[in-house]
């Protein structure tokens, strides 16, 4: 009773905070020194001041030494990882990183922002990538001649980078670390001998018969094909079956890392290189592909995650498959209600390069962008192309993992550290973390990690075992149902917004934290 008090007093305190950061003084979700003491800087040092330090605006900086008091972006998930993963996966750990991507940045061209997802003509527009594609979807070379090759902002171009040199670390990994526990781990699996106690406590259970998958991985099969003939997606039959042949090779290697480190290794940059290669000229086939492709991975993730939360929990496999099935088809529709809305009301903010504090199209954009230029492989990524690096990077990943490998050969610690217990993939990953998005939450992460996993768990073990995650769901909880709320109410997610009156919390112009100088505070 004392965890439900907890839960439902955080919860409803959460709920009604986050209405002060997220709508009446959204300046809350990034207070920074630097940028309210610069204010009257010259221009080229604002710029420069904006880049590093801004944050709290969608792709407006890195956030450096900003404090966020919004719980929305925050979230709990740094009080969910033990230090030992947090040092690994968080982005904020590694400061030369950052500052290495800041100077990244703008190596390809000056003539673009900073940070941003989209893609640009040399000049520095938007690239008009309805022209060249038209409207059957597929590559126009005529018109490309006359407008040109896209190009990625630096920051993107290294966000791809890092992805690709991420995924042939994985693989490396995987195979010179962990291949023989994998291979005994199946053996255990396959003959239901895995000595887990959750597991072996879940054998009172009746197991989900193996034709219960079979059926639902056929009517899932059948309509993924149904979409290929039907709808637009210009991708032809035999695409969308190597695009699931390929997700469930990557499959077993991205499990492996989420399963031991509660994290993992994004690899649907693989998919998108795969699917320019066998789909040039065609955008939205690489789309779909890469889409197809990469759910098979996300979902045996998801699927596999919920059966551990299951066993755990010691919830009957046949409960959690239904419920599994149930809260799929339901998120389905509700997920796709919610993205018309928003999009047919936030069309023209989700389509700018760089957003606002309330809308952003990074993601959406990133997807955008990754279809048209590798639908582009020969010309962009060839080696004649301005980014043959990146899918080279692939091969060249592999190389740190290795020779980590025969160091652990020789020496498997070094000091205090296993060096087997390094993991260079996340690491790479993660620093690119900050090349979109709002970035002003960084400081108020690590705070936040270090206060439930450093001072509860070491000091107030007690207190952590009983009530750390409890209080981490509830407000998570608490500030999503407020955020969602909001969207609809006064955010403008199913028609035109209502924004909060003006005030010094809430500037009406220029960036939020103040970091570009708008002349609020005069």
């Amino acid at each position: 009773m004392k965890r439900i008090k907890l839960f439902w007093t955080a919860f409803t305190a959460m709920f009604f905070y986050e209405i002060i950061p997220a709508y009446i003084f959204p300046l809350l979700n990034g207070i920074n020194i630097v940028c309210l003491s610069t204010q009257n800087a010259p221009e080229k040092t604002l710029n420069f001041i904006t880049n590093l330090f801004g944050g709290t605006d969608g792709n407006e900086g890195l956030g450096f030494f900003s404090f966020s008091f919004d719980w929305q972006y925050i979230t709990s998930s740094y009080m969910s990882l033990p230090l030992v993963q947090q040092g690994l996966l968080n982005h904020q750990a590694n400061p030369p990183v950052l500052l290495t991507l800041s100077a990244q940045a703008n190596s390809w061209s000056l003539a673009f922002p900073m940070l941003s997802t989209s893609i640009f003509s040399s000049n520095g527009s938007i690239y008009q990538q309805s022209a060249v594609f038209g409207t059957n979807f597929q590559l126009n070379h005529t018109a490309l001649q006359e407008i040109g090759l896209p190009a990625l902002t630096g920051s993107n171009a290294w966000s791809n980078l890092t992805a690709n040199l991420a995924i042939g670390g994985l693989v490396a990994h995987v195979v010179l670390f962990w291949g023989s526990y994998a291979v005994e781990s199946f053996k255990l699996a396959y003959n239901r001998t895995q000595p887990d106690p959750h597991y072996q406590a879940m054998k009172k259970y009746k197991e989900a018969p193996w034709w219960w998958y079979l059926i639902l991985l056929v009517l899932a099969f059948i309509a993924g094909l149904i979409v290929v003939f039907k709808g637009q997606t210009t991708l032809p039959w035999w695409s969308y079956l190597v695009a699931l042949i390929l997700g469930a090779f990557i499959t077993p290697f991205s499990s492996l890392l989420f399963a031991r480190m509660g994290n993992g290794v994004s690899t649907n940059q693989l998919m998108k290189m795969v699917a320019g290669a066998i789909n040039p000229g065609r955008p939205v086939a690489n789309l779909y592909f890469s889409m197809w492709s990469h759910d098979v991975v996300s979902t045996s993730i998801n699927l596999a995650s919920d059966l551990k939360m299951g066993q755990y929990l010691k919830i009957p496999p046949r409960v959690m498959f239904l419920t599994q099935v149930w809260g799929t088809i339901l998120g389905a529709v509700i997920n796709y209600v919610v993205m018309v809305s928003v999009v047919d009301a936030q069309r023209e903010i989700l389509l700018s390069p760089t957003g606002t504090n309330v809308w952003s199209g990074q993601y959406p954009q990133s997807l955008n962008s990754a279809a048209v230029t590798w639908s582009l492989a020969k010309e962009l990524y060839g080696f004649n192309g301005p980014y043959w690096i990146i899918p080279m990077s692939l091969v060249i990943g592999m190389v740190p993992t290795a020779i980590q490998w025969l160091i652990n050969k020789r020496w498997p610690k070094i000091g205090p550290i296993n060096v087997q217990s390094i993991m260079l993939p996340i690491i790479i990953q993660y620093s690119a973390f900050l090349s979109a998005g709002v970035n002003s939450t960084i400081t108020s992460s690590i705070i936040v990690g270090l206060v439930s996993q450093l001072w509860l768990r070491k000091y107030h073990p007690g207190w952590y075992k009983k009530y750390n995650y409890i209080l981490g769901g509830a407000l998570d909880g608490g500030a999503q149902v407020m955020i969602f709320i909001l969207s609809f109410a006064v955010f403008g997610a199913a028609g035109t917004g209502r924004p909060f009156p003006s005030w010094a919390g809430n500037p009406s112009v220029g960036n939020v934290d103040y970091c570009n100088g708008n002349g609020a505070l005069d």
